[in-house]
């Protein structure tokens, strides 16, 4: 019988899946669409909370590289990191929130 790839399993573990470069093709759609980048980012972050009481130490490991590939399609990249990571998980103060969008950004 022929092997079908979508339904044969073989010995393969999720990391296989989930590498930087993976996340860069699956993110393609998004440059050029900060905007589209930001909302996905806080879907990301809100299935990271949900899962961290699970403790899914490889999962989480997962979302935080998917969060730094999507973090190159976002206007946060001129910005910071870190500062992407505090929009995503709704902790901007409002005063960073009106800054952000002074500089043109749409939150």
């Amino acid at each position: 019988m022929q092997e079908d790839p979508n339904t044969d399993t073989v010995n393969v573990t999720v990391t296989d899946y989930l590498d930087p470069e993976g996340w860069e093709i699956a993110f393609e759609p998004y440059e050029g669409e900060p905007q589209a980048a930001l909302t996905l980012g806080f879907r990301l972050m809100e299935l990271k909370l949900s899962i961290r009481e699970l403790d899914m130490h490889e999962a989480l490991q997962d979302l935080d590289l998917a969060i730094d590939c999507l973090f190159e399609h976002s206007d946060f990249r001129s910005i910071s990191r870190e500062l992407f990571e505090t929009a995503i998980a709704g902790k901007l103060s409002t005063d960073r929130e009106e800054l952000l969008r002074k500089l043109g950004m749409h939150i």
